[in-house]
């Protein structure tokens, strides 16, 4: 009797509490891989220069030394935005493929009791085979 509701028990949390638990942490998971990547601060500062570098413009009007800062802040300009570029690809694809992860890690967590009741069976018809 005991055994029958340590089982009942152990399905209740595991198709209840533990499910939605899956559910919390998955979404910690996806809220983990937007923050580490800092999506919503690569795309608010996209066309900031890279690593704040740049270069003043010069006071009194020198078209070499005003050509040479506009050249000097295009190309970091340029540059911050193919490396963000870079790094927003990579986090939206981790963010997607943890995200289309979801229903395989949910379906897995469905089948594991069942999974384990055929290992344990099968383990058991390999030791009296």
């Amino acid at each position: 009797m005991k055994i029958g509701l340590t089982i009942l028990g152990y399905l209740k949390w595991h198709y209840g509490k533990a499910l939605q638990s899956l559910s919390r942490v998955w979404k910690i998971f996806l809220s983990f891989i937007w923050n580490f990547f800092s999506l919503s601060l690569l795309f608010r500062n996209f066309f900031d220069p890279w690593k704040r570098l740049d270069d003043p413009y010069p006071k009194s009007f020198n078209f070499k030394k005003y050509f040479y800062a506009f050249i000097t802040n295009f190309i970091v300009r340029v540059v911050g935005m193919l490396l963000r570029t870079v790094l927003i690809i990579a986090g939206l694809i981790c963010y997607i493929l943890l995200a289309l992860l979801y229903p395989l890690v949910i379906i897995g967590w469905i089948l594991l009791p069942l999974i384990t009741m055929i290992i344990m069976i099968l383990g058991l018809f390999l030791i009296f085979k």
